[in-house]
């Protein structure tokens, strides 16, 4: 048996144990602004305001039944089409008017839904206050570094009463990543590739320079990497060529743009990259980097580097961590399209690693 086979039936196992509700005692925790939040029992109606919460809330409840509300964004970039869209479409229905100017709350909108809770950012005060001022309990969530994203879950699971259920997803995707890490642990660390994420070409290339994901974990470093902790950052082509990447990652988000636009552009025609063809468009499955199977992206990232055995037997592990986070069977095509197969199709080796 693979590792990744080990890991879905590990992960099978441990969540079979809490399929069945959990006892609904009073549940008490620390919010990321350091407040107590209790709830005598788990809210029957949550409105979210915090983009990715709405997909966070619905994989660790295993139901959307308490989800009253949530943010316009929430449902204009997920929930429309796509494959949370045909997963999930009960979420679809649920009200959008809590925000529908980023993270700004629709006060009386959302009083509308009698929430017994919100979750909203506490990056500003001035998007939490206008909630507490009339009475609501909010649950704030802090952005964006991995640990506040495995936090996400957690606060969830206390929310919901599922925390046995949330314990067991970050369990499994921390085996996951152990396992990767023992592997990546065996490359020559003075030859890693290294690997540029671009989501603009224009006259100026908008880089990733300081990410979130933790690219050591996939055994490849990034050259726009300067610690400053600005997300993009943008360059000229001069810049782009000193760099000149092994491999160019193109965000999942970037809607418009593929690895063809690479291929097909003579004036980025002399980076090696483009020259290998090694220009790849992440997965669906990294479009919300707070969604509970973003850990796949490592692995994926891996595979490309360094070769399938590094994410063995991918497909069909992507096919059980759906069905166990949101009870859906994938088919092979929604499987293709989640590796974005078509789009991949021209980059090297992707079909060889993926099929």
């Amino acid at each position: 048996m693979s590792r990744s086979s080990k890991t879905f039936s590990a992960l099978a196992l441990s969540l079979a144990l809490f399929l069945p509700a959990a006892v609904h005692a009073e549940s008490s925790f620390v919010d990321h602004r350091g407040k107590t939040i209790t709830f005598a029992k788990p809210p029957e109606r949550v409105v979210t305001i915090v983009r990715s919460a709405p997909i966070i809330y619905r994989a660790i409840d295993a139901k959307a039944d308490s989800i009253a509300g949530m943010n316009k964004d929430s449902l204009v970039r997920y929930f429309t089409k796509g494959i949370y869209a045909e997963m999930l479409p009960e979420m679809a229905k649920i009200n959008a008017s809590a925000a529908q100017d980023g993270f700004v709350p629709n006060v009386e909108a959302i009083l509308a839904q009698k929430p017994d809770a919100v979750i909203q950012w506490t990056h500003d005060e001035k998007i939490i206050e206008p909630l507490e001022r009339v009475g609501l309990t909010v649950v704030g969530w802090q952005c964006c570094t991995e640990q506040d994203r495995l936090d996400y879950l957690t606060l969830t699971g206390y929310m919901t009463g599922r925390n046995d259920r949330a314990q067991a997803i970050l369990k499994a995707q921390a085996d996951t990543l152990k396992t990767l890490d023992g592997e990546v642990a065996k490359l020559d660390a003075a030859a890693l590739p290294t690997v540029l994420h671009i989501d603009k070409v224009a006259d100026q290339i908008q880089v990733i320079a300081n990410g979130s994901q933790n690219l050591a974990l996939s055994g490849v470093s990034n050259p726009a990497a300067d610690n400053t902790g600005e997300w993009w950052r943008t360059i000229d082509f001069e810049q782009l060529l000193v760099w000149n990447p092994d491999i160019i990652i193109i965000p999942a988000y970037a809607d418009d743009l593929n690895p063809k636009d690479f291929f097909d552009n003579p004036v980025l025609a002399s980076l090696k990259a483009v020259k290998e063809k090694r220009v790849y468009k992440q997965p669906v499955f990294a479009r919300t980097p707070d969604a509970p199977e973003i850990f796949l992206t490592s692995e994926w990232l891996a595979a490309i580097a360094h070769g399938a055995d590094f994410a063995p037997d991918f497909k069909t592990q992507i096919a059980g961590i759906y069905e166990l986070l949101y009870g859906a069977k994938l088919t092979d095509d929604q499987v293709k399209a989640i590796l974005e197969s078509e789009s991949n199709a021209a980059a090297n080796k992707y079909a060889e690693l993926f099929g």
